[in-house]
């Protein structure tokens, strides 16, 4: 039988099964609530999600102009590509993706030899 930190006074108590899963409920039911109650989540989450939705947003942008045959001229896209990779890692994706379907996968470089720095036991 495992052992768990019972909430009311900490005691530890074995414990079956059920009453381990009841106790990983309720310590993950306080732990969703510490974060919630946090001050710096929602900054957390905006954050994250601006950084997340942003490069979505403006690839969609991109497709109702075309779409709406409303020209744009490179410098313009350049711009907004630009644009991109100052949101973070999430344009940066954005941006390696479009690349690898537009010019393929890149050729790796060769590896230099390192087996006559291991020593053979």
């Amino acid at each position: 039988m495992p052992y768990a930190l019972i909430p009311e006074g900490f005691t530890l108590k074995k414990v079956t099964k059920a009453q381990e899963d009841a106790v990983k409920d309720y310590r993950r039911h306080d732990d969703v609530k510490t974060f919630l109650g946090n001050e710096t989540t929602p900054i957390l989450v905006g954050g994250a999600a601006i950084a997340a939705l942003t490069p979505a947003i403006l690839a969609l942008f991109l497709k109702l102009l075309d779409e709406q045959n409303i020209p744009i001229n490179d410098a313009q896209k350049a711009a907004l590509k630009a644009g991109l990779l100052a949101v973070g890692p999430a344009g940066w994706a954005l941006l390696a993706v479009d690349k690898v379907r537009k010019e393929g996968l890149p050729d790796l470089p060769d590896l230099p030899d390192l087996t006559k720095y291991l020593k053979v036991i």
